[in-house]
């Protein structure tokens, strides 16, 4: 069931309200489709945001940051019963903000995205440079989730997707070791009861100390949280004024890696893109710039029959005519506290190698894994996706092999793949 609010395009620039009937009860998403007079990587004009209100309640922000694109900004709406209401949209700041359509649609979850949506957190933006830093950097772009067991029932664990992080790792590291710019954080863990009341919530604290949730949450269910650190760490406590709803979004981690969002949601890449353009120039120390993510070729894969947390693989490879190996860990290197080797909690993983020019996918020759851990007896490695990224045509994958690879101290590295 769909409800169009707009009956042709309309420039926000005062308070529009709408009758809004809702048929049944049940979870609405609403899609703004929009565009705005900003962009994204153009300094002090980053992006605007528009408010929304239910019935005078401020249900939630949009910051639009895909500038003078339209483009389709879906968000959750929550659970409401059926009956009438007034939807209030308003702008935020004094961009022109030209507003195509909205769209409000009851949901047909699944089983596990039901139970996602009911426990859905609500984020409350960044507040540490001024009172609105995600509209001008690391601003949420997507909420993921995936379920477990405890002892007692079910575990569900949120996950946010930022368009950066500007304290951390830096950026090169961040390609080298997890394939992106995108800061990808573990928010709340909210432990669940068997008759799925909540026992108790954990969530990623500064410094990523797991810290218990003391606040209340909304409706006996969905946590408030705000991101509170440059890295993109949380707090329960609330300082800032502007806040979000994400959809929820499943993450299977047993069969990919969060990086997923990067095929799933393709303009997350081009976020990634502007940001780098706008922040990481040449005024920032040379492992913390980065032009264009075109010269980096990305790589999806899973490493198992180990140790999670520890370096173990990298890739490599070979260009047409060129006999020198490019490595996904710049062969091993170490900043300070920071591998450039993937050394994550999760089976799957992403990692991507710099190649210092442009490149096209053709000209690669040969991919290989490498086992670069002596103190490792063995590993296997499965599967490998490999992509790489251009202004115009974003994403691309190129291989998607199933293939698994037995590494040990006698056989530390395989050719995966030749042209």
């Amino acid at each position: 069931m769909k409800i169009q609010l707009l009956d042709q395009p309309v420039t926000l620039n005062e308070r529009l309200t709408y009758s809004v009937q809702l048929p049944d009860t049940g979870f609405y998403s609403i899609t703004l489709k929009a565009k705005s007079t900003t962009c994204w990587s153009e300094e002090n004009n980053e992006a605007s945001m528009v408010r929304i209100y239910m019935n005078e309640l401020h249900q939630q922000d949009i910051i639009i940051f895909y500038g003078q694109k339209s483009f389709s900004y879906e968000r959750n709406l929550g659970e409401w019963q059926a009956g009438n209401y007034q939807l209030h949209i308003e702008p935020f700041t004094n961009h022109v903000v030209h507003v195509e359509s909205i769209e409000i649609v009851k949901l047909t979850p699944t089983q596990n995205d039901r139970l996602a949506l009911q426990y859905a957190p609500i984020l409350h933006g960044r507040k540490i440079y001024g009172e609105y830093d995600n509209m001008y950097t690391d601003t949420p772009l997507e909420m993921i989730y995936r379920i477990g067991e405890w002892e007692k029932g079910k575990v569900l664990e949120y996950h946010m997707v930022f368009s950066h992080e500007d304290e951390g790792t830096p950026a090169m590291l961040l390609m080298a070791k997890w394939g992106r710019l995108l800061d990808i954080e573990y928010m709340i863990r909210i432990y669940l009861k068997e008759d799925e009341t909540i026992d108790h919530a954990i969530y990623q604290g500064a410094n990523h100390i797991d810290t218990k949730y003391l606040k209340e949450f909304i409706h006996g269910k969905r946590p408030v949280m705000q991101t509170a650190t440059g890295n993109g760490n949380f707090t329960d406590d609330i300082t800032s004024e502007y806040h979000f709803s994400f959809l929820p979004r499943e993450w299977k981690a047993e069969e990919e890696p969060r990086e997923f969002v990067m095929e799933r949601f393709p303009y997350v890449n081009h976020l990634m893109e502007w940001e780098a353009a706008r922040q990481l120039t040449k005024e920032q120390p040379p492992y913390n710039q980065l032009e264009t993510l075109s010269s980096f070729l990305f790589i999806h894969s899973s490493i198992w029959d180990i140790e999670l947390g520890k370096v173990t693989i990298d890739f490599a490879c070979q260009l047409e005519g060129d006999d020198h190996w490019y490595s996904s860990s710049y062969g091993q290197i170490k900043l300070g506290p920071f591998d450039a080797a993937y050394t994550g909690p999760f089976h799957h993983f992403a990692v991507a190698i710099y190649l210092p020019f442009a490149f096209d996918f053709s000209e690669i020759t040969k991919i290989k894994v490498r086992l670069i851990n002596q103190e490792l007896a063995s590993i296997t490695v499965k599967g490998l996706k490999v992509f790489t990224y251009n202004k115009e045509e974003g994403l691309q994958n190129w291989i998607n092999k199933q293939e698994s690879y037995l590494l040990n101290q006698n056989n530390t590295e395989k050719i995966i793949w030749s042209n």
